[in-house]
């Protein structure tokens, strides 16, 4: 059974919604872009009430509130709003923390800075790779120029173009592993919803430009002796190669012929099998 809560985050400055489900070692899931929370509710179901899952709406998305200028995407600024989440739900174990396309970006930084906190990590096609070569539309949203941001917000008023139908048709192109339900339901909180995607400009001109993953392969290495790190990838994504995938040395691999982007949503099973994997191996205890 997966319950809705509304968590208000004072020091951050909005309200998001959370998804929890279960009880138990607590599960951190961290969503994609252009996605919400609700793209792990397969994974969740599969879960079942064995684990204490939580997937909250990233800041600006789903039915998060927009962030306020104060909230400008840093490193510092993701941290801070995770440690600020996971204490307002008085989560005080170790997680294992579960990421996807964007949630990676929140939550490898705050991994590496809470080593402590972690019981484990799944990562699930996920963008945290220093010098990465960004896909077409990930450069265009990123442009700060005054003629690249004219271009990048008329790129995303058309994406709502009749209802986003448009956006739907390419989409299901370039995405043929989601579902139907899926692609109406990223339509309708994405593609209709101006909120969001004036919240993913500001996070795309944030990362992309050349800089902010400094040092986010270190952070990878220092995670992977500490804590047992699955890595679960896919061919056929047109945004992150299937190259990467060997992107993280000593982790545990498996790459799915098949399995597209939307890992999360294509093969819940699998990574449902990986959450369930890392707690099924004993911590050494403290000497």
């Amino acid at each position: 059974m997966i319950a809705t809560d509304r968590v208000d985050l004072a020091e951050t400055r909005l309200s998001t919604r959370v998804l929890r489900s279960g009880s138990g070692t607590p599960v951190l899931l961290l969503h994609g872009s252009p996605d919400d929370a609700d793209e792990w509710r397969r994974v969740m179901d599969l879960l079942g009430s064995d684990f204490a899952c939580i997937a909250p709406d990233l800041p600006g998305l789903g039915a998060s509130q927009e962030p306020p200028p104060s909230f400008d995407y840093s490193r510092t600024a993701i941290v801070a709003f995770l440690d600020e989440l996971l204490a307002s739900l008085e989560v005080d174990e170790p997680v294992v923390l579960v990421v996807h396309d964007i949630g990676g970006i929140f939550g490898i930084p705050w991994a590496a800075a809470n080593l402590g906190r972690v019981r484990g990590v799944v990562i699930t096609k996920t963008v945290v790779f220093e010098n990465f070569q960004w896909f077409g539309v990930g450069k265009l949203w990123s442009r700060t120029d005054l003629l690249g941001r004219f271009a990048a917000i008329a790129s995303m008023a058309q994406i709502g173009w009749l209802r986003g139908r448009i956006f739907r048709a390419g989409f299901k192109r370039i995405s043929p592993e989601l579902p139907d339900e899926d692609l109406d339901r990223i339509t309708r909180e994405f593609a209709c919803d101006s909120k969001s995607k004036r919240s993913t400009l500001r996070l795309f001109r944030k990362m992309v430009p050349a800089g902010y993953f400094a040092g986010m392969d270190g952070m990878v290495r220092r995670l992977i002796p500490e804590v047992p790190v699955r890595v679960i990838w896919g061919h056929g994504d047109p945004y992150i190669p299937a190259g990467y995938a060997e992107a993280f040395p000593g982790a545990e691999l498996e790459v799915i012929e098949h399995g597209g982007h939307w890992i999360p949503i294509s093969s819940a099973d699998r990574v449902a099998g990986a959450v369930r994997s890392i707690l099924a191996i004993r911590r050494p205890s403290p000497i």
